[in-house]
């Protein structure tokens, strides 16, 4: 028996519409890389505005819309693996590109200006989009998104000031400032008020987790929700469920809404736990009865992490836990179980499309009506092909900690070297003068 090789769906070459759209792709990279200037930098206003009219005059492109794509071309020339990659055979589009672009371009300035940090980047990217399922789906913008926001979490190590003089360190550090909270006001033209308001990841977190179970339990949006909050017309109580690998040392913290926390956020939240257990043994767990219990419900979020139908990416947080087979009177499992939101569940319930659990890999095999299939792997931290990420993440940090205390090691035996190997001073010498007194 010969196995069906892994493969992406929209490489199904007896799919005529998914052979259509790799043709409009192949094309689509085609013409971009055709319009990327040889000595492209739109951060030079002068040359990119002179570039950026003679492209609007030959394709009749917004210089908006050509920074965004070009942008896009020129970080896929710093991946050279995922360049090969999509250059040998078409996968990504301009959309999910701009994507990746968009993404990385929020690391700090020292981060972005690493070669490491492209390096990861690379080899990350280059292993999410080599499938390991024949028929598997790409991955979704928000997962790519999760992805490379990881990375940067992963590689931005907080630096240690040296303790010298800790006096003197003090005296120098301006003032303190409570964190990057920000409120802002808008009256717009109508006399409404727009409101935004920046909070630290933490606080953040919590505050959208709490406006997001007001909203449900009331049934309102999220902007009635968190008004009524704040009026105190209402109340909410609100579980937080936080995933930290128990076995691998310096393993980060996801968290539903957020993904991976920085390192600051998760002291923060974890400080606030009241209940610690191993998930692990739940994905074995039955229970008698339909609905799953707070233990099954927290190992399911975890597993799925976000909806698990193709391509939709509402929080598996907000989901129903959709019993594969239905088993009115029991017992749950979630060998029986995948997060499926509202509407997708009533799809399903329409036998729209039927699907196959894995309960090992959490793989979800789609079948649809007109007889072909798709399969979903799972996102979550407690997906199996994420547990060896984490190990990866923290293997990865610790080389990254290392990597810059023998930096700063190094940068400190050089200046060390110089003040030692620099030539003494000459000594002074009394000035002469054509006059002197008293005469000799």
């Amino acid at each position: 028996m010969t196995a069906t090789p892994a493969s992406w769906a929209m490489h199904n070459p007896d799919d005529p519409i998914a052979v259509a759209r790799l043709r409009t792709i192949a094309a689509d990279l085609d013409f971009w890389r055709t319009c990327l200037p040889a000595t492209y930098d739109h951060s030079t206003p002068q040359d990119w505005t002179t570039i950026a009219a003679r492209l609007t005059r030959s394709t009749g492109m917004s210089k908006r819309h050509l920074t965004a794509n070009l942008d896009a071309m020129q970080t896929l020339d710093r991946l050279p693996g995922l360049k090969t990659m999509i250059t040998a055979r078409p996968l990504l589009d301009m959309y999910r590109l701009t994507v990746i672009d968009k993404a990385i371009a929020d690391a700090h300035s020292d981060l972005y200006h690493d070669p490491g940090y492209w390096r990861v980047l690379d080899e990350e990217l280059v292993a999410r989009f080599t499938p390991s399922r024949p028929q598997q789906l790409l991955p979704a913008a928000a997962d790519i998104r999760r992805v490379i926001q990881a990375v940067i979490r992963m590689l931005q190590v907080p630096e240690v000031p040296e303790e010298t003089d800790p006096a003197a360190l003090l005296r120098s550090l301006p003032a303190a400032t409570p964190g990057p909270e920000e409120y802002f006001l808008d009256t717009l033209a109508n006399g409404d008020m727009r409101f935004e308001l920046t909070l630290n990841q933490a606080t953040g977190s919590l505050v959208h987790d709490a406006v997001t179970q007001a909203a449900r339990s009331n049934g309102t949006s999220r902007a009635r929700a968190m008004v009524d909050l704040l009026l105190s017309n209402t109340t909410t109580t609100v579980t937080l469920n936080l995933y930290r690998a128990h076995d691998v040392d310096s393993s980060p913290v996801f968290h539903p809404t957020a993904g991976v926390l920085t390192s600051e956020a998760a002291d923060t939240l974890i400080d606030l736990a009241t209940l610690t257990q191993d998930i692990d043994p739940a994905r074995d767990t039955d229970i008698p009865g339909y609905r799953p219990n707070d233990y099954i419900r927290a190992y399911l979020i975890g597993r799925d992490w976000v909806c698990r139908w193709p391509d939709c990416n509402n929080s598996a947080r907000w989901c129903q836990p959709d019993h594969r087979i239905n088993w009115p009177e029991g017992p749950t499992s979630p060998s029986n179980l995948a997060s499926l939101c509202p509407h997708h569940h009533n799809r399903k319930t329409d036998v729209q499309a039927v699907y196959l659990l894995d309960h090992i890999t959490g793989d979800v095999y789609w079948h649809f009506a007109d007889g072909t299939y798709a399969v979903d792997r799972a996102t979550g931290p407690l997906a199996p092909t994420e547990k060896h990420w984490v190990q990866t993440f923290s293997q990865r940090r610790a080389r990254r900690q290392e990597s810059a205390a023998a930096r700063a090691a190094a940068e400190e035996f050089e200046a060390y070297q110089q003040l030692n190997d620099s030539p003494p001073e000459p000594e002074p010498q009394a000035p002469t003068s054509a006059f002197q007194w008293p005469p000799n």
